[in-house]
């Protein structure tokens, strides 16, 4: 399955089919210049065949640890290059149209490389996604890249883009082409990341998806509607924590409590931690707690590292990974997941990382 270069969806990294390769995005800078007219000697490639072997290889290079900014945005204008020359030298191979695309999509890595964008970028996918000449391939390649534009500028606030305009953007796409890989897998990744901003369109997508039959997508999408109907009602959880600590949820009304579903292994849970503990620190006296749900298998590494983090609240561990008790049976699929209760034990919140927590927990604190 051929999917657009990271740095161009970036912003779906969590929410959408990884990207094949794996160019390291860097903070923003100012804007990279493209080199001068294709300083690269492609004259070793003399065929088609050679040169797009060349291109495979230059896409599949990961980037290394210690790698530079430098660096990393020569690997990709070689591949731009490389693009065009393609296109130049071979205009009646088909795989121009593939060339086209990359050429469309690393020139989009840079500016995104450095922190802007362009309008230019989204009227020449607009421009080869209505390219009747173009295979489905390439053309639904560069619809799904508009639509990730289109929901990154959602997940902004962009007034322009609106629930209704994605799940309509989402029905055409299905509709144009049925054969897209993994379109179900795509809708459903929508849907999770939709469920932040607007729950009701974020629904009627799943209920689309659990009616599509059976497979792997039609059961996550029943098992997400029904932690749905669950989160309708104070949530009821007991255990007893990794330190014998007794947690029930119920006890804890009147508080404000944070549920963390988490596991000490990816680095997106490691980032979440600090701002988690922060917040603890910051507002446990006026009433927050939180609760960690640990999807490790090692139970001493879980206690270094909550010893190591300064995390001093109740721990749920049960050591089956993914097969954990309570974060089955409440449909959790992504670490982290960050639920954020209210005084009355309803979930108000959820995400998939730690940003404005803080902000979100003392508002809620403030509720009579």
């Amino acid at each position: 399955m051929k999917l657009p270069l990271p740095l161009l969806t970036a912003a779906l990294a969590c929410c959408l089919p990884p990207a094949s390769s794996s160019f390291a995005q860097a903070p923003a800078a100012s804007l990279p210049s493209a080199p001068a007219a294709n300083p690269f000697d492609f004259s070793k490639y003399p065929t088609a065949d050679t040169l797009w072997s060349h291109i495979s290889d230059l896409k599949s290079r990961q980037a290394r640890p210690g790698d530079n900014r430098s660096t990393v945005l020569g690997v990709i204008w070689q591949v731009h290059s490389a693009a065009a020359e393609f296109e130049k030298r071979y205009p009646d191979d088909p795989r121009k149209w593939d060339a086209r695309l990359l050429e469309i999509e690393t020139e989009a890595s840079s500016l995104n490389f450095a922190g802007q964008s362009s309008s230019a970028t989204k009227d020449e996918l607009q421009a080869l996604s209505d390219e009747k000449a173009a295979p489905d391939s390439v053309r639904g390649q560069a619809r799904y890249e508009l639509h990730a534009m289109s929901l990154h500028a959602f997940t902004q606030g962009d007034r322009s883009v609106t629930s209704a305009s994605i799940l309509g953007q989402v029905h055409r796409f299905a509709a144009d082409f049925p054969a897209y890989p993994s379109l179900d897998v795509i809708k459903y990744k929508i849907a999770e990341m939709m469920n932040q901003y607007d729950p009701a369109a974020s629904a009627a997508l799943l209920k689309e998806l659990a009616a599509s039959g059976q497979g792997r997508v039609a059961d996550e999408a029943r098992i997400e509607l029904a932690t749905i109907e669950r989160l309708k009602s104070p949530l009821d959880i007991r255990f007893t924590a990794v330190d014998g600590t007794p947690v029930d949820l119920a006890s804890m009304r009147g508080k404000v409590v944070l549920l963390c579903f988490w596991a000490t292994g990816p680095r997106q849970c490691q980032a979440a931690m600090p701002p988690i503990v922060s917040a603890y620190r910051r507002l446990h006296s006026a009433g927050l707690e939180v609760i960690g749900i640990s999807l490790d298998t090692d139970k001493g590494a879980l206690l270094n590292y909550i010893a190591a983090n300064g995390m001093p609240w109740p721990e749920y561990f049960d050591g089956k990974g993914w097969s954990n008790a309570i974060s089955s049976q409440l449909g959790i699929h992504a670490l982290p997941t960050i639920w954020l209760m209210d005084k009355k034990g309803y979930v108000r919140a959820t995400s998939n990382n730690s940003s404005g927590l803080e902000d979100q927990a003392q508002r809620l604190l403030a509720e009579q």
